[in-house]
């Protein structure tokens, strides 16, 4: 387990979310529960913060919070089902919280198969109890298909994820992610630059078999219809395809009028249904304290009044 966990970009997240004390909130990643610990602080003794989480360890450590803090409340579940619940019962909140990173606990332990430098059974799973492994995704699949993950998730080369796939199917059957490493290393070698190839090659396979992107993409849906008029959005990404889905999100949403300029007033019926907030990276000093939190970024955005259904989808008209 890991000695220390860190609550990346803690404060600045906190101020994001604005709070003046009587908000609902939902923190969509408890994880380690450092960000919820730094909302209660900040919540008045009318607010309330339910936690969410698909780790079953996550849901250890919620409990004993949630014994320390009344206000406090827990439902274990992936993300989006759990906030895609919470719409069809009828729930408002003022505040969603998304920390899309690893927790410490989740990387420091070995068997739960997230590191490369240590040796553990090929899994990744963030619910060991559901869907299929890492080590069922690479021992089944075909080389383009594994190559194609690589890039689209991790975003490796294409050139070195053909030749890593080539040296998966090569190798496998896979069972750690000691041989997962060595595989990589062995088809690609070591970059003076860029450090350990291995990260971007076990970052792609896991958001892959978790269904990430995917889930967040529900996620974010639901947390739209959750948030009341005012209500703040608040996302930590830590890889590109994650910042990406984050900020067209909240870009599709703010109503830009596409007019053209020469027609004297708006005719698209642009209407913002999110005016975006403020976006951060971590500070310096949180750099050098924990190195982890080096590709995070944050982005926020506010709800408006506007109705969902004013704003048509992309490529749509009302």
């Amino acid at each position: 387990m890991a000695a220390e966990h860190y609550p990346v970009m803690l404060d600045e997240a906190v101020a994001a979310l604005a709070l003046g004390g009587a908000e609902r909130v939902v923190d969509a990643t408890f994880g380690g529960g450092g960000h919820a610990r730094g909302i209660l602080r900040r919540l008045g003794s009318r607010g309330a913060l339910l936690g969410v989480d698909r780790d079953p360890e996550a849901a250890a450590r919620a409990a004993a919070l949630a014994e320390e803090d009344r206000r406090f409340t827990f439902r274990p579940g992936a993300y989006d089902e759990v906030l895609e619940g919470l719409v069809v019962e009828g729930e408002k909140v003022d505040a969603v919280l998304f920390d899309l990173g690893l927790s410490s606990y989740q990387v420091d332990e070995a068997g739960r198969g997230f590191s490369y430098v240590r040796e553990g059974p090929l899994d990744m799973r963030m619910d060991p109890e559901r869907g299929a492994s890492a080590a069922d995704f690479l021992n089944g699949a075909e080389a383009q298909e594994i190559a194609n993950v690589l890039v689209r998730y991790g975003d490796v080369p294409r050139v070195e994820a053909r030749r890593v796939a080539r040296e998966i199917v090569r190798r496998r059957p896979l069972g750690t992610t000691v041989e997962l490493s060595e595989t990589v290393r062995a088809a690609v070698g070591w970059k003076e630059r860029g450090g350990n190839p291995s990260k971007r090659v076990f970052q792609a396979v896991r958001v892959y078999v978790n269904d990430e992107l995917g889930g967040l993409e529900r996620a974010l849906g639901a947390a739209e219809k959750l948030l009341v008029p005012g209500g703040r959005l608040v996302a930590i990404t830590f890889h590109s395809g994650e910042d990406r889905m984050v900020k067209r999100f909240i870009s599709e949403r703010e109503g830009r009028c596409v007019c053209p300029p020469e027609l004297p007033v708006c005719s698209c019926g642009a209407r913002p249904i999110f005016r975006r907030g403020v976006i951060r990276k971590p500070s310096a000093r949180e750099n050098e304290e924990n190195p982890r939190s080096g590709s995070a970024r944050l982005r926020s955005a506010v709800r408006t009044a506007e109705p969902l259904g004013a704003v048509a989808p992309p490529g749509e008209t009302l």
